[in-house]
């Protein structure tokens, strides 16, 4: 995802439910099939972007989702949905207040990338996705401002920006240049970030690349342990059940 731990995959994790079938009180079923993908599919999106911090589109689908509910709907999705949208509104609200002094700040002294870095993050939050990868970009022109933390984290969030726009391919070397950062722990051992190595991962997925995508999932466990729920979720798609992979890791078998 773009910043689980400095957004835009800043970062909050959020829990994630499970995503419920729904059927729709409708006597056409080809319709009924229809809005019940519409909402599921509207529902997992949101929880993806939510999971990731990106709060703007966490809104827009959570939105879809509760316009295309079905009348049958259980209370606890719902609730869920209400919840998501009221805890979105009022981040984005918070967010809005603070744009025009992080764009103060960045005019006031624009090449401190540090300042920009934090200003593309929050632009990013609020769907802002062009200007967020921009300001990204001119970030690296003073490198010597960021620390390694961020310098990590802005060409992770420069390759999702052109992993949203479905250029997999591009983001990848993005995500790789990420992967190699290593920061000094508390302990002074030499840490890395799991995020791009999850986005790498992603980007195998939306490649079709089967055999890739499972070598990567093994070093990824190798690494870090489990995989989060995003790229589990995903790995599906290419018949890899990387909860196996990670129970067989652990010496046992499914």
């Amino acid at each position: 995802m773009a910043q689980r731990e400095a957004t835009p995959n800043g970062t909050v994790e959020f829990p994630i439910g499970t995503i419920q079938a729904a059927r729709v009180a409708d006597d056409r079923p080809g319709l009924a099939s229809a809005n019940a993908d519409t909402f599921c599919a509207a529902l997992e999106e949101a929880r993806l972007a939510r999971y990731g911090a990106e709060i703007k589109r966490a809104h827009y689908y959570y939105q879809q989702a509760l316009e295309a509910a079905p009348d049958d709907i259980d209370s606890e999705t719902l609730a869920d949905i209400l919840e998501s949208l009221r805890d979105a509104e009022r981040i984005l609200a918070q967010d809005e207040k603070s744009l025009p002094a992080l764009r103060a700040a960045v005019e006031q002294d624009p090449n401190n990338s540090e300042r920009r870095f934090s200003y593309a993050n929050l632009l990013w939050k609020l769907g802002r996705e062009e200007e967020a990868a921009a300001q990204c970009e001119a970030s690296l022109e003073h490198p010597e401002t960021l620390c390694q933390h961020c310098l990590r984290d802005c060409w992770n969030n420069i390759g999702w920006s052109l992993y949203r726009k479905g250029a997999y391919a591009k983001a990848l070397p993005w995500f790789e240049r990420a992967a190699k950062v290593k920061i000094a722990g508390p302990m002074g051992d030499l840490c890395e970030s799991a995020l791009p190595f999850e986005n790498m991962i992603l980007v195998c997925v939306a490649l079709n690349l089967a055999s890739e995508a499972a070598q990567a999932t093994v070093d990824y466990i190798s690494r870090f342990g489990r995989l989060p729920w995003p790229e589990r979720h995903a790995l599906r798609k290419l018949n890899i059940d990387a909860d196996a992979l990670y129970v067989q890791s652990r010496g046992h078998t499914a």
